[in-house]
């Protein structure tokens, strides 16, 4: 009797999961956009799961056009008020297209003003820091961002925050219920430090110098910075003090660099893409990172994989993720980040020991891992129903 063949076995429809527009009109580069760019290529790649960033109109770099996992247009030009260009037309354009994707989960980039999930969807939320609620002062007193980050938290079935610190502070100033929240850490792109110099990387070889690299508000500490440095003639008879990104350097802050006593010429500024950055990582004498609060602090891994010691404030999520690898020091006391500098930029043992740490150091994070952390939060959402469908 001829044998009849083996009836092909039914395969699972995958689980579609959908990241929002939100991040990617807000940020040309950054670490935010960075980190979902990293999960819906690595989470779409695994079976059972289908990962998809719709972005109708957007502003931002990593999103390639090739990317399988990408939906949307970048603005093909940089102008004024491009941001709400994007905002308004996406308003428009995300509920249809959603719906045409229907997704079983919905991952938002930020904190949305309206959250556009259907009551059986699956919501996840990643919480950056509590900034908002940690320093008020330092925003608007009508930023609506506190708000709407409680709106999302509320709602959403898990929430992920990237930093254990981060993830104490919601449950203290948010009553969270500590069941719901999981701590995933950022990873960063072990290709990073491998990148090719730019030209505008290789501008920055004029004189020796000490790094700091992007935005410059308040509570990234760069005016006790500008303190330090300005106090130490040792650093100054050695190095300049660069800022790498986060937009030109002001009229005010060079004003401030002067008060500080910054000899003139000695601090400079340089932009570039990512290239350009890992070549001012690898000729930097040092990184240092004198935020009084960060949620976590992809920075110090990105000089670290470069072989660039770094020098950190004690406080918030910073030695959750520099550990043993950084030379520390309390962000709110100028002469002792003054002393930190002092310490790895003048002594070559130091420089070194930090240097082979910080290579090991940044070996211990990975997307990869935070990918799968991710993907497992979602498949322990999906396999159960949300109670407000009525099921079991």
């Amino acid at each position: 009797m001829k044998r009849q063949p083996a009836l092909p076995q039914a395969t699972a429809p995958a689980s579609r999961i959908l990241y929002d527009d939100q991040i990617f009109r807000m940020q040309p580069y950054g670490g935010i956009s960075r980190y979902f760019c990293e999960l819906a290529g690595r989470v779409g790649a695994m079976p059972g799961l289908a990962a998809r960033v719709l972005a109708p109109l957007h502003v931002n770099a990593y999103l390639a056009p090739s990317a399988a996992h990408y939906w949307g247009i970048r603005l093909p030009w940089r102008f004024r008020g491009e941001g709400m260009v994007c905002r308004l037309v996406n308003r428009l354009l995300m509920p249809t297209l959603t719906r045409f994707w229907a997704p079983q989960l919905l991952h938002v980039t930020y904190y949305p003003e309206r959250l556009m999930a259907t009551p059986r969807q699956r919501v996840v939320v990643t919480v950056y820091d509590m900034i908002h609620e940690r320093l008020p002062a330092t925003f608007a007193a009508d930023d609506p961002t506190s708000a709407r980050k409680r709106a999302i938290v509320q709602r959403a079935d898990r929430v992920i925050c990237i930093s254990q610190h981060t993830a104490e502070d919601l449950i203290r100033l948010f009553a969270v219920d500590p069941s719901k929240v999981v701590v995933i850490p950022l990873g960063f792109s072990r290709e990073f430090g491998l990148a090719g110099g730019t030209q505008a990387g290789e501008e920055v070889t004029q004189r020796p110098y000490l790094l700091y690299v992007g935005a410059r508000p308040g509570h990234k500490n760069f005016g006790r910075l500008l303190a330090a440095y300005g106090a130490s003639p040792a650093l100054q008879a050695r190095f300049d003090l660069l800022a790498f990104g986060g937009g030109a350097l002001t009229t005010a802050e060079r004003a401030a660099a002067a008060a500080a006593g910054v000899p003139a010429g000695q601090l400079r500024w340089v932009g570039g893409d990512d290239q350009a950055l890992a070549e001012a990582y690898r000729q930097a004498r040092l990184f240092v990172y004198p935020s009084s609060y960060e949620g976590f602090g992809i920075p110090p891994l990105e000089a670290m994989s470069c072989g660039c010691p770094v020098v950190c404030s004690n406080t918030s999520s910073i030695p959750e993720v520099v550990g043993g690898a950084g030379q520390y020091f309390d962000p709110d006391d100028t002469a002792a980040l003054r002393a930190a500098l002092e310490a790895v930029a003048l002594d070559d043992g130091r420089h070194a020991e930090l240097r082979a740490s910080g290579l090991q150091r940044c070996q211990d994070f990975s997307w990869q891992r935070c990918a799968e952390a991710t993907a497992n939060v979602y498949r322990s959402l999906l396999e159960t129903a949300r109670p407000s469908d009525g099921q079991g």
